[in-house]
């Protein structure tokens, strides 16, 4: 799965944040190894969580992000938390509703990008497959840097492990890329931006904020915490 998400904690500018997202799904940002493929769009469905003192909400749809009524909504509302996926499905995995992103369990909200081979795809995607995998792993450690390495090194054949995981107060980022991945480093590449009102990482970065961003390194899991608006970044 080759696909576009950004997650978003404190202050932030709202608008900016929402129009660098359209420009990334629709392939129209940055520079990577597919940006000159017209045909390379990220329209097999998007979703949102948007969140505001605590309460968390989330919207899914089929339909492309730029053509959705709902996205334009976005604009007017007030939060402290954004998490945004736009989806181009795999080859053999459907553009369905339980196939897009993000997921959610128990309180916990997963958005991946990257392809896991390792996974069949008959009846749930390998996105589905792998945060299933992670909450497993969560279950037995209850540390989510941990159960991140349990599972990474579980795995045999991926392109990207690429995830933003909402749990609690906490967001986690994963920029993980194997063997598969390393043919396209800049579209697999996490970057992230953070300042004293809020802290963004996102698939590209964003225009209008074009200062201050890093990229992170294969193998690095971000961790941003919502009361204090910090970004923690630490090796698997």
């Amino acid at each position: 799965m080759a696909c576009r998400m950004l997650v978003a904690i404190g202050d932030f500018p709202l608008t900016a944040i929402l129009d660098g997202f359209l420009s990334m799904a629709r392939n129209k940002n940055e520079e990577h190894e597919y940006r000159d493929r017209p045909d390379h769009v990220h329209g097999d469905g998007w979703g949102v969580v948007t969140g505001r003192s605590g309460t968390v909400t989330c919207y899914r749809s089929t339909s492309a992000c730029w053509a959705d009524p709902a996205f334009a909504r976005l604009y007017g509302v007030e939060v402290d938390l954004i998490m945004l996926h736009a989806r181009r499905a795999s080859p053999g995995i459907a553009v369905r509703y339980e196939f897009t992103h993000p997921f959610e369990q128990d309180g916990s909200y997963f958005c991946h990008n990257g392809r896991v081979y390792d996974f069949g795809t008959e009846e749930r995607s390998d996105s589905q497959q792998l945060f299933a995998l992670i909450l497993e792993n969560l279950s037995r450690s209850r540390d989510v840097a941990e159960a991140t390495r349990r599972t990474v090194g579980s795995l045999k054949d991926y392109s990207a492990v690429n995830f933003i995981l909402s749990r609690d107060d906490q967001v986690y980022v994963l920029n993980q890329h194997g063997t598969r991945g390393k043919r396209t480093p800049n579209y697999y590449t996490m970057r992230y931006l953070q300042t004293s009102d809020y802290a963004i990482v996102s698939s590209e970065k964003l225009p209008g904020l074009d200062r201050g961003w890093q990229a992170m390194k294969n193998g690095t899991l971000a961790t941003l915490s919502m009361p204090d608006r910090s970004l923690e970044l630490s090796r698997l």
